[in-house]
């Protein structure tokens, strides 16, 4: 991107197509990380997963090694993962752990939670030029959460959190608020995996209602339809509700609220079952329609949610897409539990999980296969040169004042993340 026969991004994003150079440059990848994952917000974790103080966990932003941390007083804090002394990882990529010092393995230098350089070994052999205050770890320009998800920035000139999230924070509360405590956990471990492949590749899938069709066609007709008595393949069939929706920001999502679940599933329910939406109606009980709405959509069921640029909502889990390289992708989906359920309502809400993402599942496979053939065309065919996006283009609805919205299987909600890819890639 640097050198003068480079394009510029706006030469590789269209109105209704997309240069193949966007996702197999290396070029492309090095300054994504500096325009978008250096620029916006960028998810980090759920405050659940550090409940305790002197708890942390070690993940990316981008590519950067990150620390987020609970101190021993209880406040969150954010730090690049890196020893001031000689750069040393602090903390192995994506790992948690509690502890009230983290401990450089190559020097012994020693931090605090908070940051804060505590303890150097030999402190009198350093020269009169060492300050120890000065050293701490270095933090994250701005650190702020929603619901429990945990955001920062490298860009302290960024847009608060709630300019942010824009339209896509109703999704985080229809997310949560299925816990009658308002209240999700994560908890039960993670579903990892990765492929040969760029990030984007993962991101337009998780908005993708065009394929499930046909590359989840057993899933559909040989699980769901003995389980349920039909065939799931018409809520992305030519005559589905379901929409396919840009929310602005880059935001996106696949809606399937307007499916009726009870006629769909059945409306006999177990116990367990009547009791949590018994509860979830009572906490809003001034707000009975709200408390409908949250039963109605169960969470991710209803909706498949991307914040823009790599955090994904969608049936029971939180998907978080990492890029590692311009060909290499590592995605971690944790199943989210609820508190004040019964047992075997999170214990179901795993299943489910287990059923489509696990990795002897029906679903994230025939994904990662795509992921693979997808990336193979790309990289052998230079002489195709674009990918089309056209789908919808001419029947899209405009939605609120930066949305829009056409059916399921469109591209729609493409169009509107590499609208914003363009914006952050060009500084805007």
């Amino acid at each position: 991107m640097e050198s003068p026969s480079s394009p510029t991004p706006a030469q590789l994003v269209q109105d209704y197509r997309v240069h193949r150079s966007a996702f197999v440059d290396p070029d492309v990848f090095d300054l994504e990380m500096q325009r978008i994952f250096g620029r916006t917000w960028v998810y980090l974790g759920h405050e659940s997963e550090i409940a305790q103080p002197g708890s942390y966990k070690a993940t990316t932003l981008g590519t950067q090694p990150v620390l987020l941390t609970r101190d021993t007083q209880g406040a969150l804090h954010a730090f690049i993962n890196a020893c001031r002394h000689r750069g040393v990882l602090l903390a192995d990529d994506h790992t948690r752990g509690q502890c009230r010092h983290l401990v450089c393995p190559y020097h012994g230098w020693t931090f605090d939670l908070a940051g804060r350089l505590v303890s150097v070994p030999m402190r009198d052999h350093q020269a009169s030029v060492f300050d120890q205050a000065e050293l701490g770890l270095v933090p994250v320009a701005l650190l702020d959460s929603y619901r429990g998800f945990v955001f920062a920035s490298l860009n302290p000139q960024v847009p608060s959190l709630p300019e942010h999230l824009g339209a896509a924070a109703e999704f985080f509360d229809l997310f949560a608020d299925l816990s009658p405590s308002g209240h999700i956990r994560v908890e039960t471990g993670v579903t990892r995996y990765q492929f040969r492949g760029n990030w984007k590749q993962q991101v337009e899938n998780s908005m993708d209602g065009y394929h499930p069709a046909l590359v989840h066609h057993s899933f559909f007709e040989d699980v769901l339809k003995p389980r349920i008595g039909r065939g799931m393949g018409f809520i992305v069939g030519p005559q589905s509700p379901a929409k396919s929706v840009a929310l602005g920001n880059g935001h996106a999502l696949i809606d399937f609220r307007a499916f009726d679940r009870k006629a769909i599933l059945g409306a006999d329910k177990p116990k367990s079952e009547k009791d949590w939406h018994d509860a979830v109606r009572a906490r809003f009980a001034d707000r009975p329609d709200y408390a409908e709405a949250v039963i109605s959509c169960n969470g991710g069921d209803g909706f498949n949610l991307l914040v823009y640029p790599n955090l994904v909502l969608i049936n029971n889990q939180i998907r978080v897409i990492h890029p590692v390289s311009y060909d290499r992708t590592e995605v971690f989906a944790y199943p989210v539990t609820l508190e004040d359920v019964a047992p075997e309502v999170n214990a179901a809400r795993i299943r489910a999980h287990e059923d489509f993402y696990g990795p002897a599942s029906f679903g994230a496979p025939d994904d990662i296969e795509m992921f693979q053939r997808q990336w193979d065309g790309m990289l052998r065919t230079p002489a195709m040169e674009w990918l089309c996006y056209d789908r919808g283009l001419d029947q899209e609805e405009l939605l609120g004042a930066d949305g829009r919205q056409s059916h399921v299987s469109d591209e729609t909600a493409h169009r509107g993340i590499w609208r914003r890819w363009l914006q952050l890639m060009e500084g805007a």
